[in-house]
């Protein structure tokens, strides 16, 4: 393996740990300033992924470069979305639970009521199960494609 492969493969490597990052850090985007920063960055990610297969610089089938680089440009906006989804529908602001308890963000505490525990966890199940089993298949769907 050259060095450049191993450069290659730790920048995606960084990508996806941003990913759990924001996975993790849910309750952050419910307040604009950390949303757009979020946002900011993800997008930088997304044009570095484009750089990258541009450049020719990719060790993968094509556009699974681009793919891994906008996960968590995708991730943050599916859930946000959910977000805003479950505030419609049932008129209740969501929070997350993490071992039956309210999961604080990094800058944001946590403000629910535990009285809605079935309505945090329904919630906390959709913004992990949703954008993971969407990505995959679009993943399968990138690599049955292009490979």
């Amino acid at each position: 393996m050259t060095l450049s492969e191993v450069y290659f493969y730790m920048i995606l490597i960084l990508f996806q740990l941003a990913s759990i990052f924001i996975l993790s850090s849910s309750e952050d985007f419910k307040v604009r300033k950390y949303y757009l920063l979020f946002l900011k960055t993800s997008t930088i990610m997304i044009v570095v992924g484009a750089i990258m297969e541009l450049s020719g610089w990719n060790y993968l089938c094509p556009f699974q470069c681009v793919f891994i680089t906008s996960i968590p440009f995708l991730i943050l906006n599916l859930i946000k979305g959910i977000t805003i989804l479950f505030e419609i529908l049932f008129k209740k602001e969501p929070f997350q639970m993490y071992r039956n308890k309210l999961s604080d963000g990094f800058w944001v505490k946590n403000r629910g009521d535990l009285k809605h525990k079935n309505y945090y966890d329904s919630y906390t199940f959709s913004i992990t199960i949703i954008p993971i089993s969407f990505l995959t298949f679009i993943y399968i769907l990138i690599k049955n494609t292009t490979c």
